[in-house]
């Protein structure tokens, strides 16, 4: 399941500007092949970015996802133009897009999907008592219970 759809882009990008992005041969059309290719380039990443703390596919997408995979797309479909300047608004949505995923992955951001894998998965957790596979003989449980109590 894609996060947008092709007519998701066309609404925001006008058919003029949509030509020049797709359209390889110089015709007056849009390619929307390439849309195609992008949104699939972007539901990868996204994915990459979801799994592990949420079980995919997901059952419905929740608006923040479609808004993030429409701004993601925009700005692949500007970026496929070597010689041709990413328009700076573009380019801050790109790197919020980044932002909002690495929320979304570490936690810190929580799309409303019931469903998730972090529930059974406790090196996804992020309280005090996850342990580390690896044993750190300086920095063990007894010296940050020591350093807690010292900050107190």
């Amino acid at each position: 399941m894609s996060y947008c759809s092709t007519s998701d882009i066309q609404a925001v990008i006008a058919n003029d500007d949509l030509v020049q992005l797709t359209n390889d041969s110089g015709g007056d059309t849009v390619d929307t092949t390439k849309i195609t290719d992008a949104i699939s380039y972007v539901d990868n990443i996204i994915d990459g970015y979801l799994r592990g703390r949420y079980d995919l596919p997901l059952a419905s997408i929740p608006d923040e996802l479609k808004y993030i995979a429409v701004d993601f797309v925009v700005y692949r479909l500007y970026s496929r133009r070597l010689y041709t300047e990413v328009p700076d608004s573009i380019l801050k949505k790109y790197y919020e897009v980044i932002k909002t995923l690495q929320d979304i992955q570490k936690g810190a951001f929580n799309l409303g999907v019931e469903n998730t894998s972090a529930f059974n998965n406790p090196a996804l957790k992020t309280n005090k008592d996850t342990t580390s596979s690896s044993v750190n003989k300086y920095f063990n449980k007894e010296k940050w219970d020591e350093y807690d109590a010292w900050l107190s």
